[in-house]
């Protein structure tokens, strides 16, 4: 077998992860394989162990992706340590360890690191690591999008789209579909297109807080603000974290540390007019009721959809200018 059976992918961002997955099948002329995708945080079906070692009836390939593997017991590891020494022909295997990164490195589990699987695939090179998009990487996203599509920008226009980027490789992606869009047939991203990108998950949230303070009705924000979210299960948490970071920004902002909150100059100017508006009290309850949705999930005391349904209720109140003894300091 010309190919890996097997390669172990690091990286917590489910787009990018997707996009190594199909390149690898592609430089492999594995393109045409079967996909089937099986999730580590339940119980892995039978199917899951025939994929791996049982020819299939008519001969055909699979391409097997394993998501949330570094959620894999002990237990497990052993038995799959042992598939992988008997891994069909036609079987080819992407084990995903999505684990958020430390500052340590690769969060690859300790128990898997001394299992034999892993050990072979770092002698093979079997293994491809990421830590997601940040200042640094998303430079190489936009180059290797704008060389795929033709994209023509001069360096100051990419810097701003560096900055205006979410670091999340699907909302990002999303983001330059609509700049491509925006190019036009000569194909020339400009300074002014940098503008169309108002909702990535900071943005939603900054477009959220500034309606609502002002007044405005939150519904149609909100329909927007949920749209880009489709995977129902993380959507809380992911919506949680761009509030936290939200906040974060604005926190520093009124509090002297705007150097530090990296964003274009036009939204740094717009979120400083909120935070001045909104005051450090009502910035200061967002915390709290993040807080609030991520215990009550955590916990078991609320489902993730009622966590959501009264986290949007708080915030609506939260943000209501006619709510009595409303701070605006």
């Amino acid at each position: 077998m010309s190919r890996p059976g097997y390669i172990f992918l690091t990286c917590p961002d489910a787009e990018l992860l997707h996009a190594r997955i199909s390149e690898l099948l592609e430089s492999n002329n594995s393109s045409d394989f079967e996909k089937k995708v099986y999730w580590a945080d339940e119980d892995l079906p039978s199917n899951f162990w025939d994929d791996l070692t049982l020819q299939t009836l008519f001969g055909s390939s699979k391409a097997v992706v394993l998501r949330r593997a570094h959620k894999i017991k002990t237990a497990t590891w052993k038995m799959l340590d042992k598939a992988l020494a008997s891994l069909s022909d036609s079987s080819f295997l992407f084990i995903c360890l999505e684990g958020k990164w430390e500052r340590k490195g690769p969060p690859v589990p300790a128990v898997l690191k001394k299992r034999q699987c892993w050990k072979f695939a770092e002698k093979q090179k079997w293994t491809w690591q990421s830590a997601g998009l940040d200042e640094k990487s998303i430079a190489g996203f936009i180059n290797k999008w704008a060389a795929k599509n033709s994209i023509t920008m001069e360096n100051p226009v990419k810097n701003s789209l560096i900055k205006a980027l979410p670091k999340d490789a699907r909302a990002a992606k999303l983001e330059l579909d609509k700049l491509e869009l925006a190019a036009g047939p000569d194909k020339k991203l400009l300074e002014d297109h940098i503008s169309l990108i108002a909702f990535s998950d900071d943005m939603n949230f900054f477009e959220f807080m500034n309606a609502i303070s002002q007044g405005g009705d939150p519904i149609e924000i909100w329909r927007r603000v949920l749209t880009n979210h489709m995977e129902k299960d993380s959507m809380v948490f992911m919506l949680t974290a761009s509030l936290t970071r939200e906040a974060r920004a604005l926190w520093m902002m009124l509090h002297g540390e705007e150097s530090s909150v990296r964003l274009p100059p036009f939204v740094k100017k717009q979120k400083m007019t909120l935070a001045t508006r909104i005051g450090p009290a009502r910035i200061a309850k967002l915390f709290d009721i993040v807080m609030e949705a991520e215990i009550g999930i955590k916990t078991g005391n609320r489902k993730p959809e009622q966590a959501l349904e009264l986290m949007v209720a708080a915030l609506t109140s939260l943000f209501a200018p006619t709510a009595p003894n409303r701070s605006r300091r």
